[in-house]
């Protein structure tokens, strides 16, 4: 995987962080996971670990300047042999570190591999510089009539930002992927198998050989594959 894929939320808390996780976990290769949810991060509390260093002490420190070296200082490396860049619970300062780390930020994570969860979509996002650098964004939906009414705007507004944006439908009831797709306007919908106990591993201490059998993983990565570069799959 290459550059840095946003997974976005739409109403309803339709599973966006643990899918964002379910991804950074379906690549074989090391990947930065950053918690850059505004209304607050839940990664870090979810591995059990603390969120500093994180998101938040690094725009503390690149308050005046920003470069590559700092980024790493602030990156923990969990047990799953992901590298995150955690958040704490409190928007209030999610949303400040965000705008403080802007432009420059965003640049780093493009260079990837990375994949970022930036919670609910809504314009004017602190997470905007982030899906303006983004190679692909994935917005996860609930496939009911209010999550898709919501996800139809969402859409509309992450296609003027990035040319590659997957809708993933969480499960497929009451709405299959292919009327999920139809009634938002985009030509395919990607569906996202409700898989609770593959779920539930992704934060236990379960093995990652068995956590990348789950359903949920291996949908990940199927969609991983799908929005990657022709040569990168091949490889």
């Amino acid at each position: 995987m290459s550059g840095l894929i946003c997974i976005a939320g739409g109403k309803g808390s339709p599973g966006a962080t643990t899918f964002a996780l379910a991804l950074a976990l379906s690549d074989l290769e090391p990947v930065t996971l950053v918690d850059a949810d505004p209304d607050g991060g839940d990664l870090a509390a979810w591995l059990g670990i603390s969120a500093t260093p994180g998101l938040v002490s690094l725009a503390a420190a690149a308050r005046h300047s920003f470069a590559g070296g700092e980024f790493v200082r602030h990156v923990q490396h969990v047990q799953t042999g992901i590298k995150l860049l955690g958040s704490p619970s409190s928007p209030e300062q999610v949303e400040a570190s965000l705008t403080s780390l802007g432009r420059p930020f965003a640049q780093i994570l493009a260079a990837g591999p990375a994949i970022a969860d930036i919670g609910r979509w809504r314009s004017g996002s602190p997470a905007t510089e982030l899906v303006g650098a983004a190679h692909a964004i994935v917005l996860v939906v609930h496939p009911t009539v209010a999550g898709v009414a919501h996800a139809r705007y969402q859409y509309e507004d992450l296609t003027t930002r990035c040319t590659n944006v997957v809708v993933a439908c969480r499960g497929d009831r009451p709405y299959n992927a292919a009327e999920v797709a139809e009634a938002i306007g985009c030509a395919a919908a990607f569906s996202i198998p409700t898989d609770r106990v593959g779920a539930s591993m992704l934060t236990g201490s379960t093995r990652e050989r068995w956590l990348r059998r789950t359903p949920l993983v291996r949908s990940a990565h199927d969609l991983r594959h799908s929005i990657s570069p022709a040569e990168e799959v091949a490889s």
